[in-house]
């Protein structure tokens, strides 16, 4: 505990010693041009890429997360995140050349709104006090001057954003953002066996049965109509036999004198209308749904025709829809969400939400590729497809692009910057004095 307690103490001296050496804004890190970034300025950046990683799970109070290798040529994972908040500040620095260069300057309104800011953050968080609110601040390496030199650097970026690119970045055309899209997007589709379901009647085959009637007393068989509309080939699979022998057995008597099944292969189920068709759940006594789990011998099943899925339908984008919309769980998730499939970009969702466990195994599969992965859930199958042009103009995908323009904004102002990387110096000695370990989580300022 002493040990600990003396690296804390040393490390926040440390910060202290960084940010008074050089009055309050801190001594420089980063020159370019006329502007000068401030190594306090780098701190405050950790602080909040360091909140970032806390938001996302990360376990950034333990020194083992920050030890560990992130690659084998032995970065730690504190030395990988140090560097990119030091790129991105290069990058930032680059456009501040630039800013000069295109002769812009921050009106004074703009600046005055900042001091305003600052203002306000004093009395609220400060209490009313510049020196409590640099208290607060120490932890992350700053201070209110530091603060404010932040919010400038960043109005200026903004004001060269829109300079360059037009107001929310209306000056990029629609082939800019195609061409974007096309190189770093994917798409993909997914369908769930889960490992609980809402209790109903089910048949012989584990498969729920349908009903034409409220009264579950007629069973639904997919209807004529759709079966025009398959192909001959397909339609051929469809077979209507007697309900006797070992027909009368398996089903019993709900299901008329004749039984239409669907046969692919060895499989023949009961080819219920799941368009039209009701379903039978069952409610508790207070109304409400039944959720049950499915046993560990029957979740062994489900695997195995997870695993089944997914090997049938390599390359095949039809038959893989055709069985999300018969087996998938959550059918309903495809049809008002991804109707044409989930588009991802790699870095958009976090690691530990879904969509981040989806984007990172689909950006490993070639197109027509797909995967089983196992969750708390349940299992689902994955399947990468086809980017499809202008998808992002479809209104149905909105969901998935509302960062898109952004992207591709930040994505050409950085190709840009990076003519300009060479002409900023570092002080790399004091840059070796500093790393994300060195300052506390920031997810406020």
């Amino acid at each position: 505990m002493k040990k600990k307690l003396l690296a804390a103490l040393a490390a926040l001296l440390c910060c202290v010693m960084l940010l008074t050496a050089c009055a309050s804004h801190g001594k420089t890190l980063i020159k370019a041009g006329g502007e000068k970034i401030s190594v306090n300025v780098f701190q405050l950046y950790l602080s909040r890429m360091k909140g970032s990683l806390a938001q996302s799970g990360a376990n950034v109070t333990s020194d083992s997360y920050w030890n560990g290798f992130i690659s084998t040529d032995h970065t730690t994972v504190a030395q990988y995140y140090t560097a990119q908040v030091l790129e991105g500040l290069k990058h930032i620095a680059a456009a501040m050349i630039l800013f000069e260069e295109y002769d812009l300057e921050l009106p004074e309104s703009t600046v005055n709104e900042i001091d305003a800011w600052i203002e306000e953050v004093i009395a609220t968080d400060g209490e009313g006090s510049k020196t409590t609110l640099n208290s607060i601040l120490a932890a992350y390496g700053a201070n209110v001057t530091v603060l404010r030199d932040a919010a400038i650097l960043e109005a200026k970026l903004a004001l060269l954003k829109e300079h360059l690119y037009g107001a929310g970045g209306k000056l990029i055309q629609d082939t800019a953002i195609e061409e974007y899209y096309k190189s770093t997007y994917y798409r993909g589709y997914q369908m769930q066996l889960a490992n609980y379901y809402y209790d109903h009647e089910k048949d012989a085959d584990g498969i729920a049965v349908r009903y034409t009637d409220d009264e579950f007393k007629h069973v639904a068989y997919v209807s004529a109509a759709t079966l025009e509309g398959l192909s001959e080939s397909e339609r051929a699979k469809y077979v209507t036999v007697a309900r006797t022998g070992e027909y009368a057995t398996k089903y019993g008597a709900k299901y008329g004198d004749n039984i239409v099944l669907y046969r692919d292969g060895s499989d023949e189920v009961v080819a219920y209308d799941k368009d039209n068709g009701v379903i039978n759940y069952r409610y508790d006594s207070k109304g409400e749904l039944i959720v049950k789990s499915y046993t560990e011998e029957e979740m062994q099943a489900r695997k195995q025709r997870a695993d089944q899925i997914a090997a049938l339908c390599v390359g095949d984008e039809a038959k893989f829809l055709e069985y999300a919309k018969e087996l998938s769980d959550n059918s309903d998730f495809n049809n008002t969400y991804a109707p044409n499939g989930m588009y991802f970009a790699l870095g958009t969702y976090s690691a530990d939400t879904a969509f981040g466990t989806f984007s990172s195994e689909l950006a490993k599969l070639e197109v027509g590729g797909t995967c089983v992965l196992e969750s708390d859930s349940g299992y689902y199958v994955l399947m990468r497809a086809e980017l499809d042009t202008a998808a992002w103009k479809n209104e149905q995908n909105s969901r998935w692009f509302t960062t898109l323009r952004g992207l591709t904004l930040e994505y050409m102002l950085q190709q840009k910057t990076s003519l300009y990387l060479s002409r900023i110096e570092v002080d790399e000695e004091l840059l070796g004095e500093v790393d994300i370990t060195m300052v506390s989580s920031n997810v406020r300022y």
